[in-house]
């Protein structure tokens, strides 16, 4: 059964025929292994629309497969995260293609005949903190922040500790090349949800969010590229940040596959945003956007 839509989000966007891939290989699909024309290029474009929907069941190795191109082998319980996701389906979205033409093909990464292409949400992991999955996510996230400054160990320690606060782990992950033009009312439709679930008394009014962005660098240099491009936007209004690599974890895709070289390095970035923070950066996303 199709999942409920919440929204159209209107994109007409150009884009190759091969662009929606999956941006690490062990979160990848396996969209292209029968592709028996891997020496040629397909340059024929088409026109894509997205529409974002309420997450379902159904949705479940979509949700999946987003997450483990984040997390690739972390310690975390991707199945037990990618259930509590959908647990809590009144906040966040999928995002799916509208008409999608018949394909005998299926993708069990992908979930069946009705991709998940992106996802946005939000889990509170001060109110979820015993939930396996999420006790995981918290020591991942200082263990990688061992290399921080003092300060910055003493800070992270200090956000997720504090009982009087809520600490939301926002999640936005997207296949690469869907454009970032779909994020602005991603993130508007979750600032909604959320307002809705405060008002019910629901513990969805944080103090600050963390979000882990996919980045990568060239070797040897030390400028930074986000595969999430608004993401770029959002860390200039975090209140710290912290870096990791992934490369020993065979990160693959930038531009869908690595050179033959490995000239890029691949990187997770940790972004920790004050609440208020974050509405300004969509603002400021939205404001790029338009000027483009």
């Amino acid at each position: 059964m199709a999942s409920k839509k919440k929204r159209v989000v209107q994109l007409d966007e150009k884009m190759q025929a091969d662009d929606v891939v999956a941006d690490d290989e062990e979160g990848s699909s396996d969209m292209d292994d029968d592709d028996d024309s891997s020496d040629g290029e397909v340059n024929e474009e088409i026109q894509v629309e997205f529409e974002a929907r309420t997450i379902e069941d159904s949705d479940f190795h979509g949700t999946r497969a987003l997450l483990q191109q984040l997390f690739l082998k972390a310690k975390i319980d991707l199945s037990e995260m990618a259930n509590t996701i959908i647990s809590q389906n009144y906040i966040g979205s999928v995002i799916k293609q509208i008409d999608i033409p018949d394909s005998d093909d299926e993708d069990d990464d992908m979930g069946e005949g009705d991709p998940v292409l992106g996802l946005i949400t939000v889990i509170n992991i001060n109110e979820k903190q015993n939930v396996e999955c999420v006790k995981q996510f918290r020591s991942m996230l200082m263990e990688k922040c061992q290399a921080c400054s003092q300060q910055q160990k003493e800070r992270l320690s200090q956000i997720l500790s504090d009982a009087d606060q809520q600490v939301g782990y926002l999640i936005s992950e997207r296949y690469i090349n869907i454009p970032p033009q779909i994020s602005v009312p991603m993130y508007e439709s979750l600032f909604k949800e959320m307002e809705k679930c405060t008002r019910k008394k629901m513990k969805y009014e944080f103090s600050h969010y963390i979000l882990i962005s996919k980045c990568y660098r060239p070797k040897g240099s030390d400028q930074l590229f986000y595969t999430n491009a608004e993401e770029e936007l959002i860390s200039k209004e975090c209140e710290f940040s912290f870096i990791y690599s992934v490369a020993s974890e065979r990160d693959t895709v930038v531009d869908g596959k690595w050179d033959a070289e490995d000239q890029m390095e691949a990187l997770r970035t940790v972004l920790v945003i004050p609440s208020e923070n974050l509405q300004t950066a969509v603002a400021n996303i939205k404001t790029a956007l338009a000027a483009t």
